[in-house]
């Protein structure tokens, strides 16, 4: 019984590590996962073998690196363990070592597979997309050239170009959230018609509400905002400087300025870009502006006073309003008319 137990463990962990093999050779880790995996490597030494023998089944052999090192933290990255073989008796060994080389069949198809088509994707998004357009209600992902990874929101067009000097994205509409990879020799800047985001390795979102606003919010790391205006810089209160924006910090970019730099949640500001959305309290005037700005069914509201009702505290998918109005549709003063295939209405009960 216990030996089947441990077969079972040991095909977990094999799935677990090839999981974790396919996205750090395709280099499609967010800091945050960064963060995650190097937690499940820390978990245990089991771990640490497991994923070793993938990169020695797919030819790394003594190359094999565990992607050790992640954002700069205040604990270690190292991991102590012991010689093969040294704490366990010699049948024990034997026995995991019977059962590894037929598990790392099963887990090298896996690999093998998800590292076929994670490869695909990104030849074609290095070689020949340089542009990405989304319509109504739909999200998109993409990992360029240099390692970066970009969530791409609904009603979304961006472009590309790299050079030896500087990683350009020119966000013409829409919104998006940009996992940058580190090159220090090449500043990642996204431009827009409102200013430019520079950026060297970071994690940060962009938004154009419209064509007079645009929102920046980091996640991770540190980012310059500029605002265009006769080729000066704006910053926070004053003309001629640039602002720096920090990791859970925001700032506003309009036609009139600049608003002051804010504290948010920017895990729940960039939170859009998985295609879902938590509320938490919010009116119902909030959330139908999140998903009348992402879909072709627009939701109107008859009476203001629906608008002003706290919504409940629900995750509900952005491409879906439908779901949402259904759900405000079971309130007793609220009710709802279908006035054509891109028009939902509420009205006061």
């Amino acid at each position: 019984m216990k030996q089947g137990s441990d077969t079972q463990i040991d095909t977990l962990l094999s799935e677990q590590a090839a999981g974790w093999f396919v996205r750090l050779v395709a280099n499609d880790l967010s800091p945050r996962e960064r963060r995650e995996y190097l937690a499940w490597l820390k978990a245990s030494d089991r771990h640490v073998e497991a994923l070793l023998d993938i990169y020695r089944y797919h030819g790394y052999g003594r190359k094999a690196k565990l992607h050790m090192r992640a954002e700069p933290e205040t604990d270690t990255n190292v991991i102590p363990f012991g010689p093969r073989g040294m704490n366990v008796v010699h049948q024990q060994a034997l026995q995991v070592k019977r059962r590894r080389a037929h598990l790392m069949k099963v887990a090298a198809a896996v690999a093998g597979v998800a590292f076929t088509v994670v490869a695909g994707w990104a030849v074609k998004a290095t070689y020949y997309d340089t542009r990405i357009a989304t319509g109504p209600g739909q999200w998109d992902r993409a990992m360029l050239s240099d390692g970066s990874v970009l969530r791409i929101g609904p009603n979304t067009s961006l472009r590309w170009a790299f050079d030896e000097d500087q990683r350009t994205i020119v966000l013409s509409a829409g919104e998006a959230v940009f996992e940058v990879a580190k090159d220090p020799d090449r500043p990642f800047v996204v431009t827009t018609q409102l200013g430019d985001v520079r950026a060297l390795g970071t994690e940060f979102g962009v938004s154009l509400m419209n064509a007079s606003t645009a929102v920046v919010t980091v996640a991770h790391g540190k980012v310059a905002v500029s605002k265009h205006n006769d080729a000066r810089v704006i910053t926070i209160d004053r003309v001629g400087e640039m602002a720096e924006l920090i990791e859970d910090q925001q700032v506003i970019l309009s036609d009139s300025g600049v608003q002051p730099v804010k504290q948010v949640d920017a895990s729940r500001e960039l939170q859009w870009a998985t295609g879902y959305y938590e509320f938490r309290g919010e009116t119902v005037r909030e959330a139908i502006e999140q998903f009348n700005r992402r879909n072709r069914v627009k939701v109107v509201m008859s009476d203001p006073a629906i608008g002003a009702i706290a919504m409940p505290f629900t995750t509900v998918k952005l491409d879906d309003p439908e779901t949402f109005v259904l759900m405000l549709a079971a309130r007793p003063d609220v009710q709802v008319a279908y006035e054509n295939a891109n028009v939902i209405r509420l009205l006061p009960e």
